[in-house]
């Protein structure tokens, strides 16, 4: 008996993997008043993860952002990205995008964590987290932290919210310079609770009381009493 539990625990396991291997797209997009029309621009794609490397854009002269999703990152992380951003003497508001989509790792409980590890003085950055049900690019559907940074630091917020089998979450920075410098941030989105591991433990669970009450069974039919 312990043989077949081993075997469906495997199996299980197995099945769990396969659920949750399949790489999310990460999309990283730009976006600043006047440049695109507005618009966000669509700047780096890649399966699992994505960067880009001294871009210029708008009023900033370089810009290098990256993003790493699952199954690149174990669980429970979701998203990794990091931004570092140069601007030159003129002032300019800047928004980075990055966007995990086609995610299956279910969950309904959320960290975000926030990181300002440069930023001039003056100079302000906004972190934000979302998530979309939809699986939506670049969406702010619903939000799950935010974080407004005007020094170095770090900050943490929690979120419930249900994510369903197909969806995207988004990290977005918004820098706001006031001349020339650089700001270099970081976040990390997580579930804690992933949504997969209690069923899984629940699945384990039934197995070995099924194989109480099986045993007891047994240990009741070879009583000389009862025969």
């Amino acid at each position: 008996m312990n043989g077949k539990l081993l075997a469906l625990a495997g199996i299980a396991s197995a099945f769990l993997w396969a659920s949750t291997a399949n790489a999310a797209t990460i999309s990283i997009g730009l976006q600043q008043a006047g440049v695109n029309g507005g618009a966000i621009t669509l700047e780096a794609v890649g399966a699992g993860s994505a960067s880009i490397n001294s871009i210029p854009y708008g009023t900033f002269t370089a810009n290098n952002v990256d993003g790493t999703g699952r199954p690149t990152l174990a669980l429970p992380d979701i998203l990794d990205s990091n931004s570092l951003n140069v601007s030159s003497a003129t002032a300019g508001t800047l928004r980075v995008y990055v966007t995990s989509q086609n995610n299956t790792d279910v969950s309904n409980v959320w960290l975000s964590a926030f990181t300002s590890n440069r930023l001039p003085t003056g100079w302000t950055v906004t972190e934000q987290t979302f998530l979309d049900p939809a699986n939506g690019l670049f969406t702010t559907a619903i939000a799950l932290g935010t974080a407004v940074f005007s020094a170095i630091g770090s900050s943490a917020a929690a979120a419930i919210a249900a994510s369903g089998s197909n969806y995207s979450v988004t990290h977005l920075y918004t820098i706001v310079a006031t001349g020339l410098g650089n700001a270099n941030s970081t976040i990390n989105l997580s579930t804690p609770i992933p949504g997969a591991l209690p069923l899984f433990a629940t699945g384990l669970l039934g197995l070995l009381a099924l194989r109480r009450k099986r045993k007891a069974a047994s240990a009741k039919s070879l009583d000389p009493a009862v025969a």
